[in-house]
């Protein structure tokens, strides 16, 4: 260990292996998305932005205005914080009373409570300030709820609706923008546990926003800088016989207005974190590197012993196979295996791991020829040592020198070999990679715009292929300078 710190091109290489090593360990600590679920969440779920958005820090870093980011307007979306409680206001008529309820909460102890003793209505409002002159991409909303009450009503009433605004000053009046259709709670009765609204997302895809404001309804409501205000409307009102002391009760109030930038490396075609994209592909190119190598080295050992040790009929017919399986294009043959296999991470360890031994067998086999020939081999033999004996605790510690060489060379390949199996469509479909990250690039259909437009998406995972690589071949060239006699004597 002293020399190979002691050299400089493996300690540049253990410096980039330790770098991605603590990234593989304490990275996901510090990721909670999903890689690879569309949204970077459980489908029905808020996405965490919208898709192809730039890093947050580029619009710092260029000072274009054109890159907004997402605006979150409830900053205590599980009304955990009484502190903040205050920034919501109300107005209620007759009847009605907005409380802050401490004993229930949809994820965590803490909600709004609506307490109707009769017929009315209430206006929950937020203030808040849009900063950016550029359009929002959408905004979405979602929230859960629950109904308590002491009584009954008929099945299909609907007395509950819930209107969700946003209104702003004009010099004409207040101007009121519905950001979602009217929502009618009914038959009480089955509400036993906390529902979840389906989010509401301000696109062509909601259509009254679509009838309402046109195709792009972000533009339209948040179309310049102003202060605006986020209401929650609640009536009750029909026939309440039966209902006492209805509450409702709300909770995970999440108001989030998209900008076109977001996190550390930005998002993809599918709102994707690549960041979180990142650093799973660190712990996949590790795994799947050093046990594709290990598994290579290993089959490459054993071949060459028994070819080397044993020679004769045996040393032909293994020679002979490597060197049918050394003429094969490895490429196009891992491409059918994987293709005839299936695409998962076992498969593809076990198929680079199989077409990776052939030339550490034959450096193997040369060495041990050499080996066995020694004076000290023939004294063993003498002594009455069996071929088992000779080759555990003589030849393999002789040998022990090109497996480390090897097995550092050897994983560049394989976190090559993966990459390109999947930048060709042809990787794990079950986990995120490197080469994964640059084939959704491929396959989003922006590479015709170039891949320098989408440089944050683009250059991270390549770099990363090229850096890990390279600290092993430099660890693998310092190894091989370190355990070679002829290269330690210069």
């Amino acid at each position: 260990m002293r020399r190979i710190l002691k050299n400089k091109k493996s300690l540049v290489g253990v410096i980039i292996l330790t770098f991605f090593a603590i990234v593989a360990i304490i990275g996901p600590l510090f990721t909670t998305y999903d890689p690879i679920i569309s949204g970077s969440v459980p489908p029905g779920k808020m996405p965490i932005a919208t898709s192809h958005c730039y890093p947050e820090w580029y619009r710092d870093f260029t000072g274009n205005e054109e890159y907004t980011k997402n605006l979150y307007v409830n900053p205590d979306p599980k009304f955990s914080d009484l502190s903040k409680l205050s920034l919501w206001k109300n107005v209620t008529t007759e009847g009605v009373q907005v409380n802050y309820n401490s004993n229930y909460g949809s994820s965590e102890k803490g909600c709004l409570e609506v307490a109707f003793t009769k017929e009315g209505n209430v206006t929950i409002s937020m203030e808040f300030e849009y900063p950016y002159t550029i359009p929002p991409k959408m905004f979405a909303i979602d929230w859960r709820y629950l109904i308590q009450s002491q009584g009954s009503m008929p099945r299909g009433q609907s007395i509950l609706l819930i209107l969700i605004n946003f209104t702003f000053d004009t010099p004409r009046g207040p101007k009121t923008y519905s950001a979602s259709m009217p929502y009618w709670i009914d038959d009480f009765t089955s509400i036993t546990s906390w529902i979840s609204s389906p989010w509401h997302e301000a696109s062509s895809t909601n259509p009254n926003l679509f009838i309402q404001y046109g195709k792009d309804p972000a533009r339209v409501i948040f179309s310049k800088p102003r202060k605006y205000s986020f209401d929650f409307f609640v009536q009750l009102a029909g026939n309440t016989t039966g209902l006492e002391n209805l509450k409702l009760l709300i909770d995970d109030v999440n108001i989030v207005i998209f900008g076109n930038s977001f996190g550390i490396l930005g998002t993809d075609q599918l709102a994707r974190d690549i960041f979180t994209q990142l650093i799973a592909g660190t712990q996949i190119s590790f795994f799947i590197g050093i046990i594709s190598a290990l598994l290579g080295v290993g089959i490459g050992l054993l071949v060459g012993l028994i070819a080397g040790y044993i020679g004769g009929t045996t040393d032909e017919v293994l020679m002979r196979f490597t060197d049918m399986l050394l003429v094969l294009p490895t490429l196009p043959l891992l491409l059918v295996l994987v293709f005839v296999l299936g695409q998962t991470m076992f498969n593809i360890i076990l198929v680079v791991g199989v077409l990776g031994w052939m030339g550490f067998a034959r450096t193997v086999r040369s060495a041990v020829l050499s080996l066995k020939e020694r004076a000290f081999i023939e004294a063993v033999k003498a002594a009455g040592g069996g071929r088992i004996y000779i080759i555990r605790r003589h030849i393999i510690p002789n040998v022990f020198p090109l497996i480390y060489v090897t097995l550092a060379m050897s994983v560049p390949g394989a976190i090559v070999s993966e990459a390109a199996l999947s930048w060709l469509g042809l990787g794990p479909a079950d986990v995120m990679s490197w080469g994964r990250i640059l084939y959704e690039f491929q396959r989003s259909g922006n590479v015709a715009l170039g891949a320098l437009q989408f440089w944050y998406w683009v250059i991270p995972p390549g770099l990363c292929i090229a850096l890990l690589s390279l600290s092993f071949v430099l660890l693998g060239y310092a190894l091989d300078e370190i355990l070679n006699p002829r290269l330690r004597e210069r």
